[in-house]
């Protein structure tokens, strides 16, 4: 009776089966537990769970959010510049005149230095992300000179977080005043320390003694 009861077959769901019991899809034959991948929201949230679900959810927007900043940055840019020359702001229409350029060009470069902020902010996320996809690969390989390329590429992007970050949160401080300046700052800063673990952890890697 015993051994009957060893021999039961528990069914997990279906897949492969393995000494009478089913673990899991039939890829799992040839794909290792540490081949799996993540996807980067995953990894995000077991990296670095100190961040909350609305800052993880910022992340999922952060390529249409940057494409709409650049475009807002780039025609408020224009139409202060037209301000400064003189130009009409719409086709063929009037020449403004001084007041009204004066009064265009403070308005539109208050959008234009807006816009870039959070541009950067964005900017910081997209090469913190990809650190973080640089730090896995570090970390998944197998062997210091494997490590290391990919190590060096986290810590080269990690940089590069950390320069649109610290652009993004000098333009922020001039809306300091608003939540909009905490909140672009906020993002700037928080991709700047994710990158920088991003780059320690890849070190790490990169150092650690052969198997």
């Amino acid at each position: 009776m015993a051994d009957a009861e060893d021999r039961e077959q528990h069914n997990h769901g279906s897949g492969t089966f393995v000494g009478g019991d089913v673990h899991g899809g039939f890829w799992q034959i040839f794909v290792p537990p540490y081949g799996k991948t993540m996807s980067s929201q995953s990894t995000r949230s077991e990296r670095r769970p100190e961040l909350d679900d609305e800052e993880r959810d910022d992340y999922e927007d952060r390529m249409a959010a940057l494409l709409v900043s650049a475009w807002l940055a780039a025609t408020a840019g224009s139409a202060v510049v037209y301000a400064l020359l003189g130009r009409p702001w719409a086709g063929q229409g009037p020449t403004p005149g001084v007041a009204a350029r004066i009064v265009g060009g403070f308005f539109f470069s208050y959008i234009c230095l807006a816009a870039t902020a959070a541009f950067f902010a964005r900017v910081s996320q997209v090469f913190e992300v990809w650190s973080e996809h640089c730090a896995i690969t570090a970390t998944q390989s197998r062997g210091r000179l494997v490590a290391r390329p990919p190590a060096s590429m986290s810590r080269a992007t990690a940089g590069l977080t950390a320069g649109a970050a610290v652009v993004a949160e000098l333009l922020a401080s001039l809306y300091g005043w608003s939540s909009y300046g905490g909140s672009v700052s906020r993002r700037a800063h928080q991709a700047r320390l994710n990158a920088a673990a991003n780059a320690r952890s890849a070190l790490a890697a990169a150092r650690r003694p052969q198997a």
